[in-house]
Order: C-alpha cells, then structure tokens, then sequence
C-alpha cells in the first residue's frame, strides 16, 4: 500500500467507524511536495492573481476532463441490495408464512426487484398485475434519477485549483501554459501550518482505471456507518491517461464555497517564464516579481535530450 492509499483509508472510508481524519492529514502533510506549481497563460486574471496572491477555486464542469469529480453509482445494485432483506413495511404486505421463503429466494435472485414485485402482485388478476408491475417499475426508475441528480448537486459542491509537483513537464507548458507563452508560480505550501485550510485541503491525485464507484456508501445511507465525506474521493481520482500532471489540488468541498472564487495564497516563492513567452508579458511579469521580491527564471529546452531547465534571471 502507498502513502496515498494509506491516506485515502484513514480520511475518506466507506465505514465510517473507520474514521482517522487527523491521522491521515498528519501523514499527507509529511508528503507535501516543498514545491508545487500552478501553470498559468497570460491573461488578465493570470496577472491579477499574480498581483494579488490569489488563484481561482473553479466549478470541476468548466474543467478540461469530462470526468473531473464524476462518481458513478450501480442504481440497479443498490436496489438489489436493498431488497435482500424484507423491510418491516414490505413484511406487513406479506403472508407470515411466506416471507421467510421469499427471503432466501431474494438472497440469490438475479433480479429481486422482480422477484419481490411478482410476491407482492401475486394474487391480482393479469391484466391488473401487469399494471402495477409498470407502475412501481417507473417508480424506481424516478428513484434512479433522484439519486443521479443528488450526485450532480454532489459535483456542484466542489470548488478546486489544480497545481502540479513538476515545473519541468513539457506537455503542461504546451496545455496549460498556452504552448510555453505563459508562466508558472511556484508555491511553498509547506510552510503553511497543517491547521490551515490551504494546506489541509491539498491533496494528492490519484490515477485509476476507473471511475470512483459511491455504490458501496450510498447503501450504508440512514446508518452509523454512512460516510459522507466518502464521496469527496472523487475529487481525488483521474483516469490514468492524466497521470503526466502529477497533480495536487486544493479542494474546498460539500457546498463549503457557494461559487468560483478567488483564493488567498502565500507569496510565490518563484515565477518562471516560458521558454516562448512574448516580450510584453515577460516585462509585465517582470515588474510585477520586482516589486513583490519574487524570484524569477525562465524555461529554456535541452538541445540533445527531450528536458526543460530553468535558467536563474
């Protein structure tokens, strides 16, 4: 098991008995990058952040994966989960003397929705039955929706800024830095307290093969062991195909920030140019990093080797 891993057990479990919340960011915050970097074009609001030692908490919709804070839930699983075992309710419709058959077919029925549905409707006439059965299989399907708007509203409650540990990435410049015309702002997070939010709502991504699954919390939903902040994992998780970024993101969840905002950030420890940034920009950038004591350096490209390097200016 990684560090990460480690992390993400001890801060976000299914089981909410299991719960190490402190535990877990002292580990984290031992694992925070002495630098992390924020890849920047030039633009008017890059230069005002850079001014005003702020950054943008963003809506994950305006990102660039269509699958930034996606979760996905089995809403027929759920169901057939939640149907295995006859609520008090559904008993009381039930003859005494079928319930407990009933309840070992359920447990190994391929669809007890059905199943369950047929017992209840068993004794009306076809015609009648086939009506029901139409209704109640709509009602679900009205249940399945309810729950997959409540996890848009769940996406909805993210404010995030992306950051990443390397400043040396040549696609990150070509993507995010407007083909190396931008910049990039280096930050020092580890000289932030670990109380601070800045600090303690930074976290490492992690790079899967599939989305995050919310299945297996959403059925411990009206019981102690329900865990909402579960499902802030998927703030953390991105497909492998962006595993280049090594990023790291602040991430301000649960509706905490009711819209995209600017940020209160620490003084930059550094900025570096890209390698073709425009004359203009780089004096404006220039004044800007002189008058606040930033240093500053610009990215030049390696003439035998695929590598950036920072040159000191």
């Amino acid at each position: 098991m990684t560090w990460i891993d480690d992390f993400v057990e001890r801060v976000f479990p299914v089981d909410a008995t299991n719960l190490q919340i402190e535990a877990g960011f002292v580990l984290k915050f031992t694992h925070i990058p002495e630098r992390l970097f924020k890849y920047r074009d030039c633009n008017p609001n890059s230069i005002k952040n850079l001014q005003e030692d702020t950054i943008w908490l963003a809506d994950p919709n305006s990102f660039n994966d269509p699958y930034d804070c996606h979760h996905f839930i089995n809403h027929q699983g759920l169901m057939d989960r939640s149907l295995r075992t006859l609520s008090p309710e559904i008993r009381k419709m039930l003859p005494v003397d079928k319930v407990s058959g009933l309840e070992e077919i359920l447990a190994t029925a391929e669809d007890p929705t059905g199943v369950l549905i047929d017992a209840l409707l068993g004794e009306e006439e076809p015609i009648k039955r086939a009506a029901l059965k139409a209704g109640l299989l709509a009602g679900r399907n009205a249940l399945f929706e309810k729950i997959a708007k409540a996890g848009d509203e769940i996406k909805a409650g993210f404010r995030l800024c992306s950051f990443s540990a390397r400043v040396d990435s040549t696609l990150m410049w070509s993507h995010y830095a407007r083909n190396h015309q931008g910049f990039c702002v280096q930050y020092n997070i580890k000289e932030l307290p670990p109380s601070d939010l800045r600090s303690r709502f930074m976290f490492p991504v992690v790079y899967r093969d599939e989305v995050f699954d919310a299945t297996e919390c959403m059925i411990l939903v009206n019981t102690p062991k329900f865990n909402n902040i579960h499902l802030n994992r998927a703030a953390l998780i991105k497909g492998k195909d962006w595993s280049y970024e090594e990023e790291w993101r602040l991430v301000f969840a649960n509706g905490l920030l009711d819209k995209p905002q600017p940020w209160k950030m620490p003084i930059p420890t550094a900025v570096y140019l890209g390698s073709h940034i425009l004359p203009a920009d780089e004096a404006t950038l220039k004044e800007i990093c002189s008058n606040k004591g930033i240093s500053m350096f610009k990215m030049g490209h390696s003439r035998s080797h695929f590598a950036m390097t920072p040159v000191a200016l």
